[in-house]
C-alpha cells in the first residue's frame, strides 16, 4: 500500500517554500506520493517559469523514490493554457500530471485527458 498526501491543497497558492516545506515532512513522515496542487495565479498571470520552477524544487524535495504528481485544475483553464501547463509540467520532472482537486467549476473531461496527452 502507498501512503499519499496532498499539499497547497485547495488552491495552490501557499508560497513555494511552504510546499516544499510541507513536500519534505511528508515523505519523512512516510508519504510515498505527493499530490501537489499549482499556483494558478502564476499560470494564468503567464508565470510558467516561476510554476515551473515550484514543481522542480517540490520534486527534488520528494527525493529520490517519492512520486510527485501535479493537479493543474483543467477547469479553471483554457486549452492553450493546458497545453502549456503540460509542457511545463513535463519539463520540470513531475511523474504525473492530474486534472482536478475538485474545488473547480468541474472535474476532468476526455479533452483534457486528450490535450495532457497530444502535449506531454
Amino acid at each position: 500500500m502507498k501512503i499519499a498526501t496532498v499539499i497547497g491543497f485547495p488552491f495552490g497558492i501557499s508560497t513555494t517554500e511552504v510546499k516544499v516545506f510541507e513536500t519534505a515532512q511528508a515523505i519523512a513522515e512516510g508519504a510515498d506520493e505527493i499530490d501537489m496542487v499549482i499556483n494558478i495565479g502564476w499560470l494564468k498571470q503567464g508565470n510558467y517559469d516561476a510554476v515551473g520552477k515550484e514543481i522542480s524544487l517540490i520534486k527534488q524535495a520528494c527525493g529520490k523514490n517519492g512520486i510527485l504528481k501535479v493537479i493543474v485544475e483543467t477547469g479553471l483553464l483554457t486549452e492553450d493554457e493546458i497545453r502549456r501547463v503540460t509542457k511545463v509540467v513535463d519539463a520540470a520532472g513531475a511523474d504525473y500530471i492530474k486534472t482536478s482537486t475538485g474545488f473547480g467549476p468541474r472535474g476532468a473531461s476526455i479533452r483534457d485527458v486528450e490535450l495532457f496527452k497530444e502535449n506531454s
